[in-house]
């Protein structure tokens, strides 16, 4: 083996698995690195560090990582609150991916007010402190989206507030949650259709691979739903997709930043308009990976993998074209969530689903911790291909026929739950 690679990973998210796969096949040794004893991706690496990422110090990672024998020669991070620590070890290690650029990314604040300064899109922003009470007589736009600049993956803590005092309930909520001290970052509200954009970005431009039309998005929630299609039927999303590339390509190249893959999202608004929502320097959650992987060929585990190592990664010329996007086969996302809090048991297999015609692949995440309706909390992410939509909408319905679990909770058993 060449050496040790970190997979950092927080609630069983950061795509462990196929990173930990991804590490093998190139020779390095994958060290999970997470705060949660029984992870649930544990076995798939070759050690786990246990590390408490909200009261452990960069001294005490190091302390842990020395005392396990383990040499970091990379750092590998697809959970976006845990962006700051993969910065942090990497330049503690001297490893790549700590370049100044990057800080940037890592603040949802920082990103808005670089955009402003670069002029580029019209969305008003106020940023400061969650404990700031000051911030709510700062803001005159409403409706607005108040949420947290750091930590806001899965749509955490994201609102949609229409008035002063729903804002203040809000920022209380959050600094509850966070601490008085956590930045937080608040929008004007952008009403449209939202899509993403998931690619690398090469010689500072974003290269769009995957882009997905959100059909069924819960725009009250600020949370996905129903399913993702890939590419889109949506003419009028189609049609924003290049601008939102030249927003984020102009944003990546004022930050010089190094190899990185990003997920950016997009909304497409009734006058043509498109404004940046938010933009993550990671890949897509859910099954966004294994939809690359099918369309593309692409395995983005091994892609994050070698970006990186020192030797980094080139993408094949043919994946560099402006809409590669537009032209793979038609696939869709179908993420299924617990809405309650408790512990989520499957009643069925990831094999059982993919046994059914038209499911490509998916995943199961079993007895999964649900602590907080305030996030997205799926446990299932299945990728479907099908001529279209409506067709891909009627294999969904019966994808999630053949789901039931339960949720018990407060040691308390529930009835099984059809998904």
């Amino acid at each position: 083996m060449k050496g040790d690679l970190l997979v950092l990973s927080k609630w069983n998210s950061g795509g462990v698995r196929s990173s930990a796969e991804a590490a093998r096949r190139l020779g390095y040794r994958p060290i999970l690195v997470s705060a949660d004893a029984e992870d649930l991706n544990r076995d798939s690496c070759h050690r786990h560090i246990v590390f408490d990422w909200e009261e452990g110090s960069i001294d005490d990672l190091a302390a842990l990582l020395a005392q396990s024998e383990v040499r970091p020669l990379a750092v590998l991070n697809r959970v976006e609150a845990l962006g700051e620590w993969q910065v942090r070890i990497s330049r503690y290690f001297g490893l790549p991916g700590g370049e100044a650029g990057r800080d940037v990314l890592l603040s949802k604040a920082r990103v808005r007010q670089a955009m402003s300064e670069l002029g580029l899109g019209s969305v008003r922003h106020v940023s400061g402190l969650a404990g700031d009470a000051s911030l709510v007589s700062s803001v005159d736009f409403y409706p607005a989206i108040v949420k947290p600049s750091r930590q806001s993956g899965a749509s955490r803590l994201v609102k949609l507030v229409r008035d002063p005092e729903r804002l203040a309930a809000q920022l209380h909520r959050i600094a509850t949650v966070d601490g008085p001290l956590a930045e937080v970052v608040i929008e004007s509200y952008v009403e449209g259709l939202e899509f993403s954009v998931d690619g690398p970005v090469v010689d500072g431009r974003l290269r769009p691979l995957f882009v997905c039309d959100k059909p069924d998005y819960d725009y009250d929630r600020q949370q996905e739903g129903g399913v993702l299609v890939s590419p889109p039927d949506d003419e009028r999303v189609r049609a924003g997709v290049q601008p939102l590339v030249e927003q984020v390509s102009a944003l990546c190249a004022s930050l010089d930043i190094g190899p990185v893959w990003l997920h950016a999202e997009g909304r497409r608004t009734s006058d043509g308009s498109v404004e940046l929502i938010e933009i993550n320097p990671r890949c897509g959650g859910g099954a966004t990976a294994l939809g690359i992987r099918h369309v593309h060929g692409l395995h983005v585990g091994e892609v994050l993998t070698r970006m990186a190592l020192p030797e980094g990664w080139q993408p094949p010329s043919e994946l560099l074209g402006s809409d590669t996007w537009a032209h793979h086969q038609r696939v869709a996302q179908l993420p299924v969530g617990a809405d309650q809090v408790g512990l989520v048991t499957a009643k069925f297999s990831a094999a059982e689903l993919t046994r059914i015609d038209g499911v490509v692949d998916a995943i199961v995440l079993d007895s999964l911790e649900v602590t907080s309706l305030e996030r997205e909390n799926f446990f299932v992410h299945v990728l479907l291909t099908a001529p279209d939509t409506p067709a891909l909408r009627a294999l969904a319905d019966r994808v999630r026929s053949a789901m039931s679990f339960e949720v018990i909770e407060e040691a308390e058993s529930k009835a099984p739950q059809h998904a």
